[in-house]
């Protein structure tokens, strides 16, 4: 098959061209177009430089191509931002009545992992190969939440500095948007949507009005979110980097739901900073992520620098305003640390999260006693539900949190057939979680965040989890909810597609299930949910 020769006027006069082998596999596809492996080649001196390169399809609409044309225009060279190196406009047979118009958008070829992958524990390229450097970054959030997720925003900051000192807003950062490449590099990707600070054109105008814009609602500023396409600048971008902060740190998103609560949440309510256990990483996220753009941090630099001047002493978790105290990690580790006494008026709040295992079940039927022909009573079994209700006392312990979380396993796999294990074996389920999508209580959220040092998080044993929970007993709502998203998730969650049909039936099942037992909290939980895979049903049937 021959090679595609690409070359528009502005490349005659740089002497440069692009071949493009169309044996080989897509790069990958999008909405605008296919994206192929390119070789760019300097005519000059024969130098070749492998580039990525996006066909866009014939059908586009003029304000698309437009949008592609200036995407390719942000031509930056750092470390920290994909290159871009040219849009390319090619007519065939421009003799004949009709000549043909194809465009093409050329930037540097990046392997390696997106960071929302990354965070839901996969550490392979496209082509599932391993990437080394996404290997010891997970490993490193599993074990370092904080040096990963200074690591990462800094370096997303450095992008930004540079992104911005250009003049351009990215206006769509996300986990989607950061790729960690094969070359040990942290990578700002997408300039689709990025706008010029010094020129609000009739394009931009028309990709934003009012109520409407482009991006993801979950990182979007008040002024994203409004579509005040006038106000938005670089404190933009920095709220996102405030939400990527808070979510490398906690393992979760501040706000969640569909996108009509979510833009409701970014314009009125707070996030939710006693999430964050440490001191100084709270109050970072709290300027970045200001509601009034004057309060946040005015550029990347100055945000950068307030991470540059954390220190080790930061890393160690501060009491949380849940009124937990928790111990310095350090001196626990030596040996030192203790829990403040109740005489020197600590308290230990535990009875919420205890809930989680306890709250809304009935009392556990007395188990029979079985008698031999010998006439020697059977011992009998453990009594895990209240097993797993110790085992979450254990987890708001910091200096217990891994016995905890060893009997909770303990409980999933010796006594997981029992009924009374279920709500536990749920909970395990969603502490092993690595997912960020889901809707879930504030108690467990900070369970997540208490155990994250300690427990290994892993899509396909949650999923298993899960499935466990609710075969134990089919009327434990926690356990429907957990299987439910996975559902939901798909992909993201477990290792099969996602299929809205059965989410939907165990969404249901558990809405009745915890309005039965009176737990308002869940029961508007399901309901948030079968109102989203309802709608995601509509769409597809459309």
């Amino acid at each position: 098959m021959p090679l595609i020769y690409i070359q528009g006027e502005e490349e005659k006069q740089r002497r440069i061209h692009y071949e493009v082998d169309p044996s080989l596999p897509s790069l990958g596809e999008g909405g605008m177009g296919q994206v192929l492996k390119g070789v760019q080649v300097n005519e000059a001196n024969g130098v070749r430089r492998d580039v990525a390169i996006k066909f866009l399809f014939e059908d586009l609409p003029a304000h698309a191509i437009e949008r592609a044309r200036r995407e390719a225009s942000i031509q930056i060279s750092n470390e920290n931002l994909v290159e871009m190196f040219g849009f390319i406009e090619v007519v065939e047979n421009p003799e004949s009545a009709r000549p043909i118009k194809r465009f093409h958008v050329v930037s540097e070829l990046l392997q390696g992992v997106m960071l929302f992958d990354l965070l839901n524990g996969k550490t392979t390229d496209k082509n599932g190969q391993e990437v080394p450097f996404a290997q010891e970054l997970y490993q490193r959030y599993q074990s370092d939440r904080f040096g990963f997720a200074v690591f990462i925003v800094k370096n997303i900051l450095s992008g930004l500095m540079a992104l911005h000192d250009k003049g351009y807003i990215h206006r769509d950062l996300d986990p989607s948007n950061i790729m960690i490449t094969t070359d040990r590099k942290v990578k700002i990707i997408d300039f689709g949507i990025a706008k010029r600070l010094d020129n609000l054109n009739t394009q931009d105008q028309q990709l934003t009005s009012t109520g409407q814009f482009i991006g993801k609602a979950a990182y979007a500023a008040p002024e994203l979110v409004l579509g005040d396409v006038h106000n938005q600048d670089k404190t933009t971008d920095i709220y996102a980097v405030g939400i990527m902060l808070f979510q490398f740190i906690t393992g979760t998103l501040p706000f969640e739901g569909t996108m009509a609560e979510l833009i409701k949440k970014q314009l009125n309510e707070k996030i939710p900073l006693k999430l964050i256990p440490y001191k100084a990483v709270r109050n970072i996220v709290a300027k970045a992520t200001a509601k009034k753009q004057a309060d946040r941090y005015q550029s990347a630099a100055e945000m950068r620098v307030d991470l540059e001047h954390l220190s080790k002493a930061d890393a160690v978790p501060t009491a949380t305003s849940a009124g937990q105290v928790v111990a310095s990690l350090a001196d626990v580790k030596s040996g030192k640390g203790k829990m403040i006494g109740i005489a020197a008026g600590a308290v230990v709040v535990l009875g919420i999260i205890v809930a989680f295992v306890l709250g809304g079940s009935s009392e556990p039927e007395p188990e029979p006693v079985v008698e031999q022909k010998t006439e020697v009573v059977a011992e009998k079994a453990p009594d895990a539900g209240k097993m797993a209700a110790d085992a979450v006392k254990q987890l708001n312990d910091p200096t217990t949190v891994v016995d905890g979380i060893k009997q909770l396993t303990e409980v999933a796999d010796k006594y997981g057939n029992q009924k009374e294990a279920a709500d536990g074996i749920a909970l395990l389920a969603a502490l092993t979680q690595p997912a960020d999508i889901e809707n879930t209580t504030d108690e467990i959220k900070e369970l997540r965040a208490a155990t994250h040092n300690d427990i290994i998080r892993d899509i396909d044993r949650a999923h298993a989890y899960a499935e466990k929970a609710v075969k134990a007993n089919p009327e434990s709502y926690k356990a429907l909810y957990e299987l439910a998203t996975d559902y939901l998730g798909g992909e993201a969650r477990m290792s099969q597609e996602a299929d809205f049909k059965k989410a939907l039936e165990l969404f249901m099942q558990g809405q009745k299930y915890a309005e039965a037992k009176g737990d308002k909290e869940y029961t508007d939980l399901f309901n948030g949910r079968i109102e989203l895979v309802k709608a995601q049903l509509d769409s597809t049937n459309e």
